[in-house]
């Protein structure tokens, strides 16, 4: 099959390139066009290939797959509206830094704008969201090293910094089936070598270094942490935060919560201080240097950006993340080499600052914590982190649960990676991505919504095809809840229809359609059991709750926080 026809000569050649460079997997959907891409995928042995009927769910699960594993995965399609589904999870891959392989098949260009079926526009479908497009040439014996070539280039683009996705387009002719063609390709072609790849890092400026040194010496120093998920990063920041003797506000997506790193000087409570006034007291720092993207926290985002005359410094490898416009200073290189250099010249922060911090801290924690009621969505949270096992993977929806994790999930000993889709904070494809990071052989917990779960339910059969043990947890208020919390909520004309949403999903049934396991959870001890034992297939634990009262809890435990400190708000 292999140098069947000029088709199969060139993706065996680019496939093999693939697989040299690193790639392992490769999500593959359903059609004629892409078989050349598809066969040739399926039939060589380093690569494992994820059969999906939805491309949409398909490049979801690619997704989770690229950044619980770090490294890029592809995605296989035809041609027209199934190449259309894979925009979703290209925005968010390019939003997150996630690396991902796009290939598309089309039309020959004989076949376009002539009314041929299943064609539509395909060059650079996915505008900005793709790092980098490529209209590949039809395949011709005399392209020679180009296929090898271009995966090198393809894979090199997708984990350049900052990672993200690659879209290539492939047009191929008939035919499609790797039939022979006489005199197609030469029977023993030479041997083609794939160029290599070897990523960088950007390492800081030593001078600039010198001059932030200077800067932060000896200041009451804030260090802040959005989500940012690198290996060794937890460390160098813990070491950072040690000498300079500051507290460091981790976001629930930083992965400085949960692991044996040292967690000392670790702040978890950061948006219930500022929501409480907290960080305009005896808190407020004189610098600020904040790691990652902009945090999960509105009103921890908001406090920045309402507070200009504090020197904020960002670290980060790529792009301009400032969304309130609070930066002083942007400095473009590895967190991680930046945090170790850092360790090594800062002079610490005036005594008591940190220990300032840890008790707010552990205050704020504790109040939280006496507000809590099971089956109240935050106790959900609270429940998860005191049970789920060490080396799980927690996948958080973007909507209300990833707000909840980074209000209500305290610092633990165990190693649990928390994940969620954060680029573009959509809730699509939220059970997919999940599924897909099980791929890694963690343990795999997913905290969904239920109007996530709705919009992404086809994975359920993903998970039971595959038999992927994983837990998916649904919160099910019957509608919007996060908007509740929204000035929209004062509307009552409108509000319940356009933005609450109701819809009376039986879970139960829609998870016996595919064959999963469904539980409804109303007794705390059953839930702490459940989620705390791996799954050994797909099972699906339903918590209902309400609404309106979803509101009024976290109202009681942002009071309950203010009272702690002998304060109050409305």
């Amino acid at each position: 099959m292999k140098r069947s026809n000029r088709n199969y000569a060139f993706t065996t050649a680019f496939v093999d390139a693939l697989v040299a460079v690193g790639l392992r997997n490769v999500c593959i959907t359903p059609g004629s066009r892409n078989s050349p891409l598809a066969f040739a995928f399926a039939d060589h042995p380093g690569i494992t290939d994820w059969i999906h009927h939805d491309e949409r769910s398909a490049a979801f699960f690619a997704l989770g797959l690229a950044a619980a594993s770090r490294l890029p995965v592809g995605v296989v399609t035809t041609s027209g509206t199934a190449a259309a589904e894979l925009h979703p999870a290209a925005l968010e891959a390019r939003l997150a830094r996630v690396p991902l392989l796009l290939m598309t098949a089309d039309r020959p260009p004989e076949l376009r704008d002539v009314g041929a079926p299943q064609a539509i526009d395909q060059l650079g479908l996915f505008g900005k969201a793709a790092k980098w497009f490529h209209e590949v040439a039809i395949p011709d014996p005399r392209l020679g090293s180009y296929p090898s070539a271009l995966a090198t280039r393809a894979w090199a683009a997708a984990l350049d910094l900052p990672h993200g996705p690659v879209h290539l387009n492939f047009p191929f002719r008939d035919p499609l089936a790797p039939v022979p063609v006489s005199g197609d390709v030469a029977e023993q072609p030479e041997p083609v070598r794939a160029p290599s790849y070897a990523p960088g890092l950007l390492e800081p400026d030593p001078t600039t270094l010198d001059h932030i040194t200077a800067k932060v010496s000896g200041r009451r120093l804030l260090l802040l942490v959005g989500p940012l998920d690198r290996p060794h990063f937890p460390e160098a920041v813990a070491m950072l935060a040690a000498r300079a003797d500051s507290p460091v506000v981790a976001d629930p997506l930083s992965q400085l919560r949960a692991g044996t790193h040292d967690r000392t000087h670790v702040i978890t409570t950061g948006d219930s201080l500022s929501r409480v006034g907290r960080l305009d007291l005896d808190l407020e720092p004189e610098m600020v240097i904040r790691f990652g993207a902009a945090p999960t926290s509105n009103a921890l985002s908001s406090w920045l950006a309402d507070h200009p005359h504090i020197p904020q410094i960002v670290v980060d490898e790529a792009d301009w993340r400032d969304p309130g416009g609070s930066a002083a200073t942007m400095i473009r290189c590895d967190p991680i080499a930046f945090a170790r250099h850092l360790a090594t010249t800062i002079d610490p922060a005036p005594p008591g600052w940190a220990a300032d911090w840890g008790e707010a801290d552990r205050t704020a924690r504790a109040a939280l914590g006496n507000s809590l009621t099971f089956p109240s969505e935050p106790a959900v949270v609270a429940a998860l982190a005191e049970v789920l096992v060490d080396d799980a993977i927690l996948y958080v929806g973007s909507s209300m649960p990833v707000r909840d994790v980074d209000t209500f999930f305290p610092s633990i000993d165990r190693r649990v990676r928390i994940m969620s889709n954060r680029g573009a904070n959509g809730i699509d494809g939220l059970i997919s991505s999940g599924l897909g990071a099980s791929v890694v052989g963690r343990p795999v917990v997913i905290l969904s919504g239920d109007l996530s779960l709705l919009h992404d339910l086809t994975a359920l059969g993903t998970a039971a095809r595959f038999e992927l043990p994983v837990t998916v947890i649904v919160v099910n208020n019957d509608g919007g809840g996060i908007f509740h919390f929204l000035p929209q909520a004062g509307f009552p004309q409108h509000f319940e229809k356009l933005l609450g949403t109701p819809h009376g999903t039986d879970f139960r049934s829609a998870a016996g359609v595919f064959g999963v396991e469904h539980q409804l959870v109303e007794d705390e001890g059953v839930f702490r059991e459940l989620a705390g034992k791996p799954a050994e297939g797909p099972r699906l634990l339903e918590i209902r709750t309400n609404r309106a009262e979803n509101v009024a809890i976290h109202h009681e435990a942002w009071r309950a926080v203010a009272s702690g400190f002998g304060q109050k708000i409305e």
